[in-house]
């Protein structure tokens, strides 16, 4: 049945005298007024029937259908596809979490966990899920790494820990759903997209639904009840590192890159905290690298990389109400922030 990729085949001669005539398939279409596909399939349909006339007379079969769906098919679905996932990766770029509660709150930035790393410090971890577990407006985001998932030539590194493979999805799945820890976003850091045991789509099959998940980063937007917006840019790392200053590539950042009111990163399993103010685009800001729980390392000492004892994770409290400067408050020990978190409440 013709249609717009198809003609009448009775027309098939007259398309192929004219792309002979204009040497190309596409003049032809367009000084026909048809489609380029209608023209294609009828000057291929033409050679058929000229190389059969000239067949030798041998046995004969039938054509075959077609193996798969026409390609115009094929390049629609992709643009639908195209489309949805256009919408979705627009979605993800400061996507915005309402706050279940008015005023103050805080956000647990939790440091590298390492959970099945015979140097994790399992009771500062634990004291720290109870914490945020037990302190009301307390949210937490884990900035990655949270098994080692030793995969490739790392495999090797097995053999040096305690924990099995399966002790690692164990100790995961309690971080995840048992801890208390009121996640409401989990990053993959480079452990966790390794092709390991402990993986991230691991990760996404256990997930809650109430908990969102990303490779890496993640540009997000905090909502309070009266309307006030956080913007926090969380990231497993920055580009940028200098052998001075551990917040470079956070404040490069700052200064070059997408403005929010707090940065955060783990990975090097270092501390930081630093405030500033971009005055060319007017906004104040806080950095913060939280050094996590590998208390333990062999490979830091054996390479001379320092061993920081404070900011396995950093706790963020937001002030909705506050000026620029004020909005913000972080704190290296949890406690000290929690503390902070219960006076501004009791403020209200």
């Amino acid at each position: 049945m013709p249609n717009q990729y198809d003609i009448d085949p009775a027309r098939d001669a007259e398309v192929a005298a004219y792309a002979d005539a204009l040497g190309s398939i596409n003049k032809a279409a367009t000084e026909l007024k048809i489609s380029r596909q209608a023209a294609q399939k009828a000057v291929k349909r033409h050679i058929a029937q000229l190389e059969k006339a000239s067949a030798p007379e041998v046995p004969t079969a039938d054509e075959l259908p077609p193996g798969d769906v026409d390609i115009e098919e094929v390049i629609a679905l992709q643009e639908k596809r195209f489309i949805a996932r256009k919408a979705n990766a627009d979605a993800k770029r400061w996507r915005k979490f309402q706050v279940p509660i008015a005023g103050p709150y805080a956000l647990m930035l939790v440091g590298d966990p390492h959970v099945d790393d015979n140097g994790c410090n399992w009771p500062l971890l634990k004291a720290h899920c109870k914490l945020a577990a037990e302190t009301e407006g307390v949210y937490a985001i884990n900035i990655g790494d949270t098994t080692n998932n030793w995969a490739g030539r790392l495999a090797r590194l097995w053999a040096e820990q305690d924990t099995s493979a399966s002790t690692a999805r164990s100790m995961a799945s309690w971080l995840l759903n048992k801890s208390g820890m009121p996640w409401f976003m989990w990053l993959h850091g480079n452990h966790d997209m390794w092709d390991g045991p402990v993986g991230a789509s691991w990760f996404e099959a256990k997930k809650p639904h109430y908990v969102a998940m990303e490779d890496w980063q993640a540009k997000i937007t905090l909502v309070s009840p009266n309307g006030h917006e956080l913007r926090v840019w969380a990231a497993h790392n920055f580009k940028g590192n200098s052998i001075w200053n551990n917040m470079h590539g956070l404040e490069r950042a700052a200064q070059m890159q997408d403005w929010a009111h707090l940065y955060v990163a783990g990975h090097h399993h270092d501390t930081g905290l630093r405030q500033g103010e971009n005055p060319h685009r007017n906004f104040c800001y806080w950095l913060a690298r939280a050094r996590g729980y590998k208390a333990i390392d062999h490979y830091a000492d054996l390479h001379g990389f320092g061993n920081h004892q404070h900011g396995a994770s950093v706790l963020a409290v937001i002030d909705p109400d506050a000026d620029k400067p004020n909005a913000v408050q972080c704190f290296l020990d949890p406690f000290e922030g929690v503390e902070f978190l219960n006076y501004k409440r009791r403020k209200m």
